[in-house]
């Protein structure tokens, strides 16, 4: 048996332990470090006593044909990189996965989205593959100790980061919009519900694009990931030996590639796979 904290932190608030419990997942344990934080040296602009210190971040952005809102999300790349360095992150790079759209995202601008700040890798997948296996490849190519996921359409501002930036020990911290004012369709609420019926887990809000991965505990979880579509992250967080949760702004854009009716079979099949473990 493995074991898997499940922790919420309200906005702005410190965070919070409801404490532990033990399920049986089809990997290996995967062994939790609990580390401290470096001490605080006087003389840093932040607390921290040099960028050697600090902890390394990688940003994945999963892309389909959306290429209007990447531009937009790049030019909010800098508050990111600003928010990482307060809470102890150096941003490393910018990882942007096209998912085989109609319209090939342009390099060119990539290369125009962030002048002077982390490079912006493009990865192509040479079809369609599904949102799952974009996440996966980017966040397997990635530099970083801890990988951002965001949703291009940035419904979670980057700033946001803040936020799961505490509980980053954890495998995977899920950014929720259940706090606060949920602005999630009714359908949504029901998904995130049936997910964990089905599947055993108790993340209040699995299906929020925004969550940071602890790649020191999430990369053998990813190399043997199965769900490449929009049930990936109930895979993920399954067998992730910790996760926790914290309440994000959301701004309730309805930009989405899921089409509850047309996805709901194949989402279905997908969780009785990873429920019965093949």
């Amino acid at each position: 048996r493995s074991r898997r904290c499940v922790g919420h932190a309200l906005p702005r608030s410190r965070p919070f332990s409801h404490g532990c419990r033990s399920l049986r997942t089809g990997f290996p344990a995967i062994p939790i470090s609990h580390g401290k934080r470096e001490p605080r040296l006087h003389g840093s602009r932040h607390g921290w006593g040099s960028r050697s210190e600090m902890k390394s971040l990688s940003l994945v952005i999963p892309v389909y044909n959306a290429e209007g809102l990447l531009k937009r999300i790049l030019t909010h790349v800098p508050l990111l990189a600003d928010c990482a360095e307060k809470s102890g992150f150096k941003l490393l790079e910018v990882i942007v996965v096209d998912d085989g759209g109609a319209a090939p995202v342009d390099p060119e601008n990539c290369k125009r989205g962030i002048p002077g700040f982390p490079p912006v890798v493009l990865l192509r997948n040479a079809r369609n593959r599904g949102k799952g296996f974009s996440v996966r490849r980017g966040a397997l190519a990635a530099k970083g100790g801890w990988v951002l996921m965001s949703d291009v359409d940035e419904s979670a501002p980057l700033t946001e980061f803040s936020v799961l930036a505490p509980l980053c020990e954890n495998a995977i911290v899920c950014g929720s919009r259940k706090g606060g004012h949920d602005v999630r369709p009714l359908h949504r609420k029901l998904l995130s519900w049936m997910f964990n019926l089905l599947t055993g887990t108790c993340v209040e809000d699995s299906q929020c694009g925004f969550k940071l991965f602890n790649m020191a505990l999430m990369r053998q979880v990813f190399e043997r990931q199965r769900i490449h579509r929009f049930a990936f992250d109930v895979e993920l967080i399954k067998e992730a030996p910790s996760v926790a949760s914290a309440h994000v702004k959301w701004t309730g854009r309805r930009r989405s590639s899921l089409k509850v009716w047309r996805d709901a079979p194949r989402m279905l099949w997908d969780l009785i796979r990873i429920r019965c473990g093949f």
